[in-house]
């Protein structure tokens, strides 16, 4: 959601006002009984050491408003916050700044999808939130608003809504499964082009060399899970772009006005990421390992969902306890991570089953290319399909700004500049599941289908995972799970495991009754609303389905239970291997039709080193325990440079060989290249800081250690292959692009680097000319294919070399030209933002003794990478002593033990309370960086004995 630029004027103001008002009026609360009338009964909220609260109350409505209380207790100002985010009200809360932001999120209208759930809920359903919203209005009347809004100059709030609460579930979903297909659309135009004048396979060159779906390793979560491919040619020709028809030409209009979409939405936070979902990716990992190769002889859990480090964390601590006779005579007592804003407990245990959950690419969103009738102002009233009209409908918006600095408390006035073509009306297309028209130019423009603009009931089903007794409950839960694709891992103390792919997947006629892309437009390009691109309606419904749409049945969303191999694991990866073949499109559906996941082309290193390490674990032959799963989620080893080092240590040894190249040779004269090689030849990929003001794992971070010399030698083996690779892909990739024309359409970095993966992997067949023949190792003079390669990679070390002793690194490493100065930690480092900045970020101007590196190097030093198991990954392309920083990474790591009782732990990025002042602003953060938990009382009869203040409710 939309945070201010820190060079704002609007941003100093608030923090000089904040620091002026003091932070006295951090909100506190007293142990006391409360009057609530509209609980059935008793009820209390106690919290221990930590803050953590313990919720009980006589029936799971009492549960809910409690919950609610206790969330605008610590977290009112982020809830407030994220629902204006959601809604595009925001501007309402900071002013001017956040209006662009407020037109765009209003277009899409998340808050309109979660006014059309609200009805459709069951009358109990409705009561639970209804309930909630009372617990936050309760505290609301009956206590201070939080610091930042004196600054605001806001002494009033809107009083909570079930909507407000339904619209930050559907935020959340949306941020995590909503892919708009502008940038694919407008490189694949760019490549279209320039093969046109250059003579190349535009298809060939786009979908071979570099946006591969296949990705860059090959390990899979329930391999086997779907058959049938219909695959021609050999392992290194097949293309989805050979399989398809060919791609027509991308019209200009189409390119004009994804164009137009794409300047209007990169600076929109909520939508901005969806441009290009790939790029630096929301993600996840979990597993779960079965008790036949555990110590304890339990099944293992483990999860840690990867969203942005920002304050307050994104998940709040929360213990939920209700006796409501509905839970068939056992109490719902549940624990884990809740959404502030929302009830209920979202990745966690009850007192027999463990859940935990990553994001799955499911596509469920399509751009389409509209023609309109439209009046003499030039709005569109009717759509045209098939040669009809279709009415559209018109949402007129208003928007409205809190003027600040004029003294005037609550002084929030209309805003009058927006024109109707510019967001003061959104035309909506009914065909679209009532998705919006997000660009006009006279009687065409751009829709957007999305599975989640319709009522979708995310919450019901984590309201039934709360209290599932076990697998068949689970399972029966999660057909509720409707948008925002998610893998779920489960673990019961039945013994139990499971993986599970949840979503509904939208049926395009095309792929189902062509088998093949009408016109050889794939569903990840815009689409033409004159073919047959629609989504299919509904025939077959599924259970409980919400989606008016003909879906893809939970049969054939991957899924596994008590696999073989006694575990099971999935880091937002290809779940099933469609994409192994680079080919997204080739998998048939049993009753005909094609099997359409996603694109692929995700990332596979995590899942790779998480693999190869529950293997190397279980073949070992001992039995694996809680802190091996802890220790795995702590791991820091670059996979990448496992399986791309060895192409570059393979060209020093042939630039050593007998009768190698004058220019390659030369190479060797090099004692700083000889160092840097001799260092990454004896790495182990380990990302340790090495310096004494890091974070690593097993730190005391109250008293860090001074590094060990092996922990100096990893860190410094770190820069090296961080700034190699990014010298890399600027040489191959970006360097053969800039040649043809492609300069303003290079890949995505990740893109980028698979495709130098596999030029590398196949050069034997390929001769580093790649599908398309563009030869991705250009260098004039060489005398072989081999020693042009060779000579690129050693002169990307040699540059990367030359740069870290340049003034752009300066600031890291003082223009030094001795290797052992150039230590990891001084490179990657972490902000933990809030959304007004000043003293709010951590490090910031406020106690809780974190610090930046220095003033040219701002931020907390932590160990990590790209593409590492514990997620703190940088751009690829990245260069230069700010360049390495991070921002997103685990917002919870979890690890459970299925034994009777459920053992736990646990540990956030942050702290329970989002009150600046607060002991618990930072508690957990320390713990947090250096990778240590804290244990979870998982059943309420556990959790009691360490309550130190409890509040009592009466009715």
């Amino acid at each position: 959601m939309k945070r201010i630029s820190a060079s704002h004027p609007r941003r100093r103001l608030l923090c000089h006002a904040l620091m002026l008002a003091g932070l006295a009026g951090a909100a506190s609360v007293h142990a006391q009984t409360y009057q609530a009338p509209t609980l059935s009964g008793p009820g209390t909220i106690g919290y221990d050491a930590e803050g953590v609260p313990l919720v009980r109350g006589r029936t799971d409505n009492d549960t809910a408003f409690l919950q609610g209380w206790a969330h605008a207790r610590d977290r009112f100002f982020q809830m407030d916050f994220n629902r204006r985010g959601a809604s595009g009200t925001v501007a309402e809360l900071v002013g001017p700044a956040a209006l662009a932001n407020d037109v765009q999120t209003r277009t899409m209208g998340l808050r309109r999808a979660a006014q059309k759930t609200w009805p459709a809920l069951s009358d109990d359903t409705r009561g639970w939130l209804k309930a909630y919203a009372d617990g936050v209005n309760h505290w609301l009347r009956n206590n201070p608003l939080p610091p930042e809004y004196g600054a605001l100059e806001i002494t009033r709030v809107p009083e909570w809504t079930p909507v407000d609460t339904l619209v930050i579930g559907k935020a959340l979903a949306f941020q995590l499964s909503f892919d708009l297909d502008i940038e694919q659309t407008l490189r694949f135009a760019a490549y279209q082009q320039a093969g046109a004048v250059a003579g190349f396979d535009a298809a060939a060159l786009y979908f071979g060399d570099t946006h591969r779906i296949a990705p860059p390793d090959d390990r899979v979560s329930v391999p086997g899970f779907m058959t049938g491919a219909t695959v021609a040619g050999d392992d290194v020709h097949k293309l989805a772009g050979q399989a398809l028809n060919p791609i027509e030409p991308i019209s200009a209009e189409t390119v004009a006005m994804a164009q137009a979409l794409q300047e209007k939405l990169a600076g929109v936070e909520l939508l901005g990421y969806s441009l290009g979902r790939k790029e630096g990716l929301i993600g996840s990992n979990e597993w779960a390992v079965s008790g036949q190769h555990t110590a304890s002889g339990k099944a293992l859990v483990a999860n840690d969902p990867h969203l942005a480090l920002d304050l307050p964390s994104v998940f709040i601590t929360h213990h939920i306890q209700s006796t409501d006779p509905r839970h068939g005579g056992q109490p719902m007592d549940a624990v884990g991570v809740s959404l502030p804003g929302v009830p209920g407990i979202i990745q966690g245990c009850n007192q027999r089953i463990c859940w935990g959950t990553t994001t799955n690419s499911l596509d469920v969103t399509d751009v389409f290319q509209e023609r309109f009738q439209v009046n003499t102002l030039g709005l569109p009233y009717a759509t045209l399909h098939n040669g009809q009209a279709e009415p559209v409908q018109w949402v007129v918006q208003s928007f409205f700004v809190n003027n600040i600095g004029d003294g005037q408390p609550d002084n929030v006035s209309r805003d009058n500049s927006i024109g109707y073509l510019n967001g003061g009306i959104t035309v909506i297309v009914p065909r679209r599941n009532h998705g919006p028209v997000v660009q006009i130019s006279g009687d065409q423009g751009l829709s957007v289908a999305f599975a989640g603009w319709g009522a979708t009931f995310e919450l019901e089903s984590f309201r039934r995972i709360n209290s599932a007794r076990n697998l068949e409950e689970f399972q029966s839960a999660l057909n509720y799970f409707d948008f925002g694709s998610q893998n779920f891992i489960y673990g019961d103390v039945d013994g139990n495991i499971g993986y599970f792919v949840t979503g509904e997947a939208p049926i395009r006629d095309d792929l189902q009754n062509m088998q093949a892309p009408d016109g050889g437009i794939p569903p990840w390009f815009i689409r033409d609303s004159q073919r047959r691109h629609d989504w299919l309606p509904m025939r077959n419904r599924q259970p409980a389905q919400a989606l008016p749409f003909e879906v893809l049945p939970p049969s054939e969303l991957p899924h596994a239970i008590n696999p073989a191999s006694g575990y099971l694991a999935n880091a937002n990866n290809d779940p099933s291997g469609y994409s192994l073949d680079n080919n997204a499109l080739n998998q048939l559906r049993p009753g005909g039709g094609i099997h359409f996941i996603d694109k692929g082309g995700a990332s596979a290193y995590r899942i790779g080193r998480i693999d190869r390490e529950l293997q190397r674990l279980i073949a070992s032959g001992r039995k694996i325990t809680a802190d091996d799963m802890k220790q795995l989620q702590a791991n820091n080893q670059s996979m990448d440079a496992e399986l791309v080092l060895p192409h570059l240590l393979n060209a020093w040894n042939n630039a050593g060989a007998g009768g190698a190249w004058a220019n390659l040779a030369a190479f060797r004269n090099d004692a700083r290249m000889s160092e840097a090689i001799a260092r990454l030849s004896a790495w182990n990929y380990s990302t340790p800081t090495g310096i004494p003001q890091g974070f690593d794992p097993g730190d005391n971070p109250n008293a860090l250690p001074q590094p060990s010399q092996s922990e100096i030698d990893a860190s410094v083996a770190a820069t090296l292959w961080a700034t190699w690779r990014s010298a890399a892909v600027r040489s191959t990739i970006d360097a053969t692009l800039q040649r043809v024309g492609l300069g303003a359409a290079l890949p995505g970095a990740g893109d980028a680097y698979a495709g130098l993966k596999f030029q590398l992997d196949y050069f034997d067949t390929l001769g580093g000319r790649g599908v398309s023949g563009l030869n991705f190792f250009q260098v004039d003079g060489a005398p072989t294919s081999a020693a042009a390669r060779d000579y690129v990679l050693l002169k990307a070390l040699k540059d990367s070399l030359d740069a870290l002793a340049s003034p752009a690194y300066a600031a890291a490493f003082g223009g030094s030209t001795s290797l052992s100065d150039y230590r990891w930690g001084r490179l990657h480092r972490i902000v933990f933002d809030h959304p007004l900045g000043g003293p709010f970020n951590l490090p910031g101007a406020n106690p809780y003794g974190f610090s930046h590196l220095s003033p040219e190097l701002p931020g907390i030093p932590r160990p990590g990478g790209y593409e590492v198991v514990d997620a703190s990954g940088h751009g690829i392309r990245n260069q230069g002593s700010n360049g390495f920083t991070f921002g997103s990474g685990p917002a919870r790591r979890f690890v459970g033990e299925m034994s009777t009782p459920i053992k736990a732990w646990q540990v956030i990025p942050g702290g329970q309370s989002g009150v600046l002042g607060s002991p618990l602003y930072a508690s957990q953060l320390g713990r947090w960086l250096t990778n240590q938990y804290q244990t979870l009382a998982v059943s309420a009869s556990a959790a009691a004995p360490q309550v130190t203040t409890e509040i009592r409710f009466s009715p």
